[in-house]
């Protein structure tokens, strides 16, 4: 966990990325990010990426913009650029013609919502885009020092679930929760991978009301994520993840209830709506 420190930020950081200093608000920057995130998820649907490669993409998006202004590098063209690394560190490398045609397509639909018409791949606007594409690649790869690899809070959740043997809803509703905090929050940026994974865990156990025991070592599930996490603290950064996801905005939280509960039990699906979409909060 100590090599992914350096990508985490304090408070007084993330109030001062280049964009705020270029003028944005908090609540701004947050709304594009998220934004930013959706547009990653949708193309990488159309793609056929896995989850996995997506979340990667987005987690590079959130770090480059601790570096970079949104006012110089547009959230939509740094969008694709992740996308386009993404698939090719998770071995899912796509040509560089099919997220060009994809992002034209997700970008550019006509006012009644039909297909834009297709980019001829030899116009000269596809060469300028191929060439941009390329171009904003490399400018997020130096950003991110070549450090590509990425420490997912899904994986902690997976192994988790795994080992204290929880039930199909309970890790599906965890996994689902995870993914969201990417989408909607900027919590990757603040806590470690390890940390997110707990609190989704502890939000899927609250709202599934299941108790995950402690081990036969006397320990809580969540010391073999966190041994120093305590469970005030686990409350407390519960409470946190849930404000940031209730201010997120209510069209894009419905936009990804209907792509991502596909895969999820609807038992599982109810509670996650009810809980968000209705402006939950712990008991």
């Amino acid at each position: 966990m100590a090599g992914h420190t350096r990508w985490l930020f304090t408070r007084d950081q993330l109030s001062n990325t280049p964009s705020i200093k270029n003028g944005f608000t908090e609540e701004k920057e947050s709304t594009i990010r998220q934004q930013a995130a959706d547009l990653i998820q949708k193309m990488g649907q159309k793609m056929q990426l896995n989850q996995l490669c997506m979340n990667t993409a987005i987690v590079y998006m959130h770090r480059f913009y601790m570096f970079h202004s949104l006012q110089k590098f547009p959230f939509k063209r740094m969008a694709a650029a992740c996308i386009f690394l993404a698939a090719k560190v998770e071995e899912q490398p796509k040509k560089i013609e099919l997220v060009i045609r994809t992002y034209n397509y997700i970008n550019h639909r006509t006012e009644d919502g039909g297909r834009p018409p297709e980019l001829d791949v030899r116009s000269q606007e596809y060469f300028e885009k191929g060439q941009e594409l390329v171009i904003n690649e490399n400018i997020l790869l130096q950003t991110l020092g070549f450090n590509v690899t990425i420490d997912h809070s899904n994986t902690h959740v997976v192994k988790l679930c795994q080992l204290v043997k929880a039930p199909k809803e309970l890790s599906q509703l965890s996994y689902f929760l995870s993914t969201n905090s990417l989408l909607l929050t900027n919590m990757c940026l603040q806590y470690p991978s390890e940390i997110i994974a707990a609190i989704c865990i502890h939000l899927a156990c609250k709202w599934s009301d299941w108790e995950l025991q402690r081990s036969k070592e006397g320990r809580d599930w969540w010391q073999y994520l966190a041994p120093k996490l305590t469970k005030d603290k686990l409350e407390d950064l519960s409470k946190r993840f849930l404000s940031v996801m209730e201010k997120a905005d209510p069209k894009l939280k419905r936009e990804l209830l209907s792509r991502l509960t596909v895969s999820i039990a609807i038992s599982s699906w109810i509670i996650f709506t009810h809980l968000i979409l209705a402006s939950a909060c712990i008991g």
